[in-house]
């Protein structure tokens, strides 16, 4: 049996190529899918109960990247929204961290948090948020769709396809 040495070093140059652009295309993918995910599990606020506009924790999942190189992809996908009405205790900053992990807020500015709660307004030292976990589910939920996603894009790749 011979073997033509330059076309099977250019067959796996090839092949090399595709398996990096495959290994870009699969991280920006795979954060898409969960970014749409994301916006589905987040909690949305009601209406007069609220700093923010209902949906506006869903609305605001970015994506940035894929960045790296030589097969080695990252991305990020989180909640970028800020609460735009914190009253004058100030804003909050970590807004999404909060309604994911849950916490304590507190005034940054002034002595008391002050919102609208429904019909009423409020003024309070402190509120003791729960988490919601949104983001954590939205993992669990989207794994399949990745991992389908991952096995059928590599094995284009590898078909050269």
């Amino acid at each position: 049996m011979s073997v033509e040495v330059t076309a099977t070093i250019a067959g796996l140059d090839a092949l090399a190529a595709r398996i990096e652009e495959a290994a870009r295309e699969v991280c920006a993918r795979a954060a898409h899918i969960f970014q749409a995910e994301a916006r589905q599990t987040a909690p949305r606020g009601i209406g007069d109960n609220s700093t923010n506009a209902t949906g506006d924790l869903a609305r605001s999942m970015d994506v940035d990247g894929p960045s790296g190189a030589e097969g080695v992809y990252a991305a990020r996908m989180g909640p970028t929204v800020v609460t735009r009405n914190a009253g004058p205790g100030g804003t909050v900053l970590n807004y999404g961290r909060i309604r994911e992990f849950g916490g304590v807020i507190t005034p940054k500015v002034s002595k008391a948090l002050a919102f609208d709660r429904f019909d009423e307004h409020v003024v309070t030292p402190r509120v003791e948020q729960e988490g919601k976990h949104y983001l954590l589910r939205a993992r669990e939920e989207a794994a399949p769709a990745v991992d389908a996603m991952v096995v059928e894009t590599v094995a284009a790749a590898v078909e050269g396809k």
